[in-house]
């Protein structure tokens, strides 16, 4: 009996570790900006947004962050049309990133980007490991489906999933599917990058 997955919603996992370096430093420089700036407020309860304007920002380490994020954003848009055997027109990709750095208690509410293709999440320091709580700065997804349930007192039909954050790791979903932090516990500042792209179809010529 073949099994069709219908109604899918790709979630991409990848570790960029060749950016370990500039990572550590991204990290340090964003916890400083945290600490000079207000921020602002969106899904976030406690924390830092940073305003999102990184992808217009001209330094090279996060000009080549942006860069990275963009060619992978471009890469799972590759795979999920590679396996809909879907030819993919010429696309152009506009992307909007900001820094979130949580402290001890910080997380975010449930929320979701409509206006995206993808959105991401980036890892510069996931913070402290869980340790009593281990559920500690998790990145969770709601299962988008209504009335899921479980079968026979089992999980069978999942309604969550929840990522422990690793160092230098990317996760890319898209836009539309509901997500959120569980609180972060840990001294260490949690620090990450989230990002949304929108593809449109280019122009001709």
């Amino acid at each position: 009996m073949d099994v069709v997955p219908l109604f899918d919603s790709p979630v991409f996992v990848t570790r960029l570790s060749h950016r370990a370096e500039a990572d550590r430093e991204l990290a340090r420089r964003f916890t400083a900006e945290a600490l000079a700036s207000p921020g602002v407020s969106v899904s976030n309860r406690g924390g830092w947004h940073s305003v999102p304007d990184l992808a217009l920002r001209p330094e090279p380490l996060v000009r080549g962050l942006a860069e990275e994020l963009a060619a992978r954003f471009r890469e799972a848009t590759e795979r999920v049309a590679a396996t809909r055997t879907l030819a993919l027109p010429r696309f152009g990709l506009m992307l909007t990133a900001w820094a979130m750095v949580m402290r001890d208690g910080d997380y975010t509410v449930p929320h979701d980007h409509p206006e995206a293709t993808w959105s991401s999440a980036y890892y510069l320091d996931p913070g402290d490991a869980a340790g009593a709580h281990p559920e500690s700065g998790h990145l969770a997804f709601l299962d988008p489906r209504r009335g899921a349930s479980n079968v026979l007192g089992l999980d069978l039909f999942p309604a969550t999933l929840s990522l422990t954050p690793e160092p230098s790791m990317l996760v890319i979903f898209p836009g539309w599917l509901q997500h959120w932090v569980h609180p972060y516990r840990g001294a260490r500042p949690r620090v990450a990058i989230a990002a949304n792209a929108s593809l449109r179809v280019a122009p001709p010529g």
